[in-house]
């Protein structure tokens, strides 16, 4: 059974309305369109006439009505990104012209990252092939330009060779983002994807910072104190971030006016039922978190939290008295490390009235003593000097610096007038613990582990700061909670393909010659900066053919061990098969 005007079978074509006998097939410019045809007579033209009635369309042997068809398509017929919810009509760009150029730069090493860290594969599982790849380039667009307005991707990728080959509006753009956040269970499905990829034995990092937010109808832009001790209408974000792959694997949004202490148990519960209480969690906390309160209730929870502790603390300072005598013992230092180290058990007694058990990590390091003794010192040569210098100078009696002299006739004294005599017992006391520092775990290990865990936190810190920088997110404009979260949805891709590039250029390559000899290339972070990268990568282009398919153009030598210093060899060898027709 054929209807008239074309050769397609309607038997094939799903949802065709076979039940309306005066639907037919008609090829309309490259549509093809069904129909219901009217015939009659024209006084007028004395002639018989058509009268039609567009019913739909049909695409890729699939049958849509109009109104369904405008949904999901554009006029050109090309597949919406977002299904349209009003009757908004956007153009999109032609097929590419002969000779036409596209700007790669280092697009390709961005995907090729994308793939390798799963991160591409998890996108399209949780949202669908279209809008990974809508993803994907807008994490281009803002590690590219630094810069993250919905509104500038249109023009900006004009002439770029992305995954996503439709150019959305910023209205469009606007429309992903929320519906990204409305995509039904995507936080377990997306977010334990990535949990999947780490070693099982992998630590996490915790880390907390609040985005400035000039939002009005955003529910977590809250005011809140700010890094800099003022307030501000601000949003939390909280991130969890893999210690040695330095791999992003959960965020979170909160209101800014919440602190980052109390997060933390909630924190756990999200892992908890994202990875359905199947894995070990143990989080790294800087020394803000180090409370008695809080040491308490990350018990309570039990919770692996590794924490940098203050060592001004009365417990802390017991460890360290305990642990004192043996941090001068060769089978205390640490192999690897420039110190020595020692764990103390404790039960530490919280204002609560009840002991919870702990394990302090006590190290002490020459080269930071030295360091701390001559700076000590030559704070109070200083000192002595200006005091000798001084007449009736009232500030200097008011120093901190005094209480390391003694009193005379049981009275300060006087600047310029009296000697200064140096107290022996004070200064000894307080130069006691030069060079100590401390680590606390709510879980046994030895200090060595301790303090290797606590040390990827300063390289994940960098790489946090750097992702907010590169993706512009000191500021957040949204005016939606939906649209808000979808926008980190985007800068969380940002930061997994960034710590990815940095952990590359922080370790060693190895090539292998033509005459099969083996040599290691040192750390590249020492030759050239991800600013740098991005400039010798930003000349290379593609060029198109009559058909429509892309080549490279030139490109030279170093561009090429650039991909192969960041272990992608071979991203440059042959056009991507994602940036064909």
């Amino acid at each position: 059974m054929k209807k008239t005007g074309t050769s397609v079978d309607i038997r094939t074509i799903k949802n065709f309305p076979i039940d309306n006998p005066n639907a037919k097939i008609v090829k309309d410019g490259l549509f093809l369109r069904v129909v219901e045809r009217e015939y009659y007579w024209s006084k007028e033209k004395q002639r018989g006439l058509e009268r039609r009635r567009y019913l739909g369309y049909i695409i890729d042997d699939v049958y849509y009505d109009t109104e369904t068809y405008k949904k999901y398509f554009k006029r050109t017929g090309a597949r919406r990104l977002v299904p349209m919810t009003d009757k908004t009509e956007v153009a999109t760009p032609a097929t590419p012209s002969v000779l036409e150029e596209k700007v790669a730069g280092e697009f390709p090493l961005y995907y090729a990252i994308a793939q390798q860290t799963g991160l591409l594969e998890d996108l399209i599982r949780t949202w669908g092939e279209d809008r990974a790849n809508a993803i994907l380039s807008l994490a281009f667009h803002w590690l590219n330009t630094s810069f993250n307005a919905a509104y500038l991707y249109d023009s900006w990728s004009q002439d770029r060779l992305l995954p996503y080959k439709q150019r959305p509006t910023g209205k469009e753009v606007t429309e992903l983002f929320r519906s990204l956040s409305n995509e039904p269970a995507w936080r377990k499905t997306f977010f334990k994807a990535r949990l999947d990829r780490l070693p099982e034995d992998e630590l996490l990092s915790f880390d907390a910072t609040e985005i400035a937010s000039d939002a009005v109808d955003v529910t977590d832009a809250q005011f809140g104190k700010g890094k800099e001790g003022s307030f501000q209408s601000q949003i939390g974000l909280i991130l969890l971030l893999g210690q040695k792959s330095r791999m992003p694997v959960l965020f979170r949004l909160l209101p800014g006016n919440i602190t980052d202490v109390s997060t933390v148990p909630e924190m756990l519960f999200r892992f908890d039922e994202i990875t359905e209480k199947k894995r070990v969690f143990a989080a790294v906390l800087d020394r803000g978190y180090c409370s008695l309160d809080n040491i308490a209730r990350f018990c309570d929870a039990n919770a692996r939290i590794v924490m940098a502790a203050k060592t001004g603390n009365s417990w802390t300072r017991d460890a360290m008295e305990t642990a004192m005598s043996n941090l001068w013992m060769n089978s205390n230092r640490i192999v690897g490390q420039s110190c020595w180290g020692a764990t103390v058990p404790m039960d530490l007694a919280c204002p609560d009235g009840k002991k919870r058990k702990v394990w302090v990590h006590v190290y002490r390091s020459d080269m930071m003593s030295h360091n701390q003794n001559e700076q000590f010192y030559a704070k109070l040569d200083s000192f002595e000097s200006q005091w000798l210098l001084a007449r009736d100078d009232s500030t200097l009696s008011k120093s901190p610096l005094i209480k390391f002299y003694n009193k005379i006739n049981g009275n300060l004294p006087e600047p310029g007038k009296d000697q200064l005599v140096r107290n022996d017992d004070v200064i000894d006391a307080e130069i006691r613990y030069f060079g100590f520092f401390c680590n606390v775990t709510t879980f046994e290990c030895d200090a060595k582990d301790a303090l290797l865990d606590y040390q990827m936190r300063d390289s994940i810190e960098k790489s946090f700061k750097a992702g907010k920088t590169y993706s512009e997110l000191d500021v957040v404009r949204t005016h939606s909670n939906a649209t808000t979260e979808g926008r980190f949805v985007v800068s969380f891709c940002c930061m997994t393909i960034l710590n990815e590039l940095y952990r590359r250029m922080r370790e060693e390559t190895t090539v292998t010659s033509k005459k099969e000899q083996i040599k290691v290339l040192g750390i590249f972070t020492k030759e050239m900066t991800f600013n740098q990268i991005r400039n010798y990568l930003s000349s290379i282009r593609v060029v198109y053919d009559s058909n429509g398919n892309c080549r490279w153009r030139e490109i030279t030598k170093r561009q090429q061990q650039i991909a192969v210093r960041l272990g992608l060899p071979g991203v440059y060898d042959a056009v991507p098969t994602w940036a064909m027709k």
